[in-house]
């Protein structure tokens, strides 16, 4: 019976590596507009960069857990927009977005209003849906 209590134990704090950070200060990190600055493919040698990207695109995330998502294509702006949460995953900082309606702007690999982004250790913020065979969206904090 120990060592299950001690197993379990183990478990659960290996399972609660995943939680939301409820500190505002911790919100207003990541406070700012976004610009993607690198844009890549599934294939060797696909990165591409400035005016070269197949469209130019930003967030902007304000202190009250909102943002805007921002992309121009083809001469065309388009917008969505939602909320969103900051957390941690194996040490990793995630901002998790959760749109308000249906979008074209949402890179998501599930289908859904979700998308996920995670702070890298160039202070950049990069999209997970190159893990679903989207494209490598990288992403730069203005000043």
């Amino acid at each position: 019976m120990k060592k299950f209590g001690i197993t379990f134990i183990l478990m659960l704090s290996l399972i609660s590596c995943s939680n939301e950070d409820a500190n505002s200060s911790l919100v207003s990190d990541y406070k700012g507009k976004w610009q993607l600055i690198e844009m890549s493919g599934s294939t060797i040698n696909s990165v591409t960069t400035g005016s070269e990207m197949s469209w130019q695109e930003s967030y902007v995330f304000n202190t009250n857990r909102t943002f805007v998502k921002t992309r121009i294509k083809d001469n065309t702006t388009t917008t969505a927009s939602g909320t969103f949460s900051v957390v941690t995953i194996l040490d990793e900082t995630h901002l998790e977005l959760t749109y308000s309606e249906s979008s074209t702007l949402v890179g998501s690999c599930y289908g859904n209003l979700k998308e996920d982004l995670f702070i890298n250790n160039n202070n950049l913020l990069v999209s997970t849906w190159q893990n679903c065979d989207g494209p490598g969206l990288v992403y730069q904090k203005k000043k």
